[in-house]
């Protein structure tokens, strides 16, 4: 009777610690599955907020690109408004040496521009800076822009001309030519201390007779 129990026993056992050894083996399957299943859902959140991100950026350039080709088109629009437009009326203004206050003389000068300005609404003015040869290229392009500054500031504060009427530009001393004479007293170098006026408009018509 005794061996009959024990093989019993044995065998309860035996099936116990497989069972258990089954149950270890899917906890670990179960697990392993359990995380690589996370690491997959990761992976496809990641890249869907990648493709969301693309997506906004995509969105964005289209929307920037949009936005440049419509001002373009505006600029293109507005330039064929002046493509029949000659220069009207030319002037020069001086400085002195170093300097861009305007003179007694320059406002004579400005004043005839102000006034024709005031005449005809549509035409606008190219303002010109320009610095003799003494000192950098750089530091006479600052010097230069003051000069146009301070030009248009004349015509915006006196004769109340648009701000989008006048077109600047400093040449500083890029065109600036080497006198004779005592350098920045010479009356080569004083010519090109100066501000050049353009004005431009819709040629005048003669009406006939």
């Amino acid at each position: 009777m005794k061996r009959p129990v024990t093989l019993s026993v044995l065998l309860v056992v035996g099936l116990s610690l497989l069972l258990l050894a089954g149950c270890a083996s899917k906890g670990y399957v179960n697990k392993t599955v359990a995380e690589e299943h996370a690491k997959a859902e990761a992976s496809i959140s990641a890249v869907q907020q990648e493709a969301e991100a693309n997506k906004v950026a995509i969105e964005r350039l289209q929307t920037l690109a949009a936005q440049i080709e419509k001002k373009a088109d505006l600029a293109i629009n507005k330039a064929k408004g002046f493509e029949d437009y000659q220069i009207l009326w030319e002037g020069e203004i001086y400085f002195d040496f170093n300097s861009s206050e305007i003179t007694t003389a320059a406002r004579e000068i400005l004043d005839q521009a102000g006034q024709k300005m005031t005449a005809d609404k549509s035409s606008v003015m190219e303002i010109g800076g320009y610095c003799d040869p003494v000192g950098s290229q750089e530091y006479n392009l600052t010097l230069g822009d003051r000069r146009a500054s301070a030009t248009k500031f004349y015509l915006v504060d006196d004769y109340g001309v648009n701000l989008f009427r006048l077109f600047l530009v400093s040449y500083g001393s890029k065109k600036a030519q080497a006198g004779l004479g005592d350098g920045s007293n010479s009356s080569t170098y004083a010519k090109q201390r100066k501000v050049t006026l353009k004005l431009w408009g819709k040629p005048q018509t003669t009406p006939s007779l």
